[in-house]
């Protein structure tokens, strides 16, 4: 089994400090989708630049991440045979984290911001 915490580390301290400068929930998607795209260009060098558009910040999905068909064929040797998968989910969870907190900071303020 390969593994790619190597990279993973490499991109972890900027990734974390752009999620914590996200002030807006689309902010911390994108975030996500350019770093695990990092990530995977770090994996497979070859990737054509337009399959980014293949993943996706999903929240509400168990994995916190979405891959379109398109990306999954082009890694599924990588997915199948690294820790991959267990890297991308810990990003996703970090962003799921932040993600929660900016959520919870908008219901706080919007509780000031409403008339008597």
């Amino acid at each position: 089994m390969r593994s790619y915490v190597k990279y993973e580390k490499e991109l972890e301290h900027e990734y974390r400090e752009k999620l914590n400068e996200a002030k807006r929930l689309g902010d911390v998607g994108d975030v996500f989708v350019e770093y695990a795209f990092k990530l995977l260009k770090m994996v497979k060098p070859e990737l054509d630049d337009s399959l980014i558009e293949d993943i996706a910040f999903d929240p509400e999905n168990p994995k916190g991440y979405k891959l379109i068909e398109n990306l999954r064929r082009e890694l599924e040797e990588e997915f199948n045979s690294s820790d991959l998968p267990a890297i991308l989910e810990r990003m996703a969870k970090a962003a799921a984290h932040r993600y929660e907190h900016i959520l919870k900071d908008n219901d706080r303020t919007d509780v000031f911001r409403k008339a008597p």
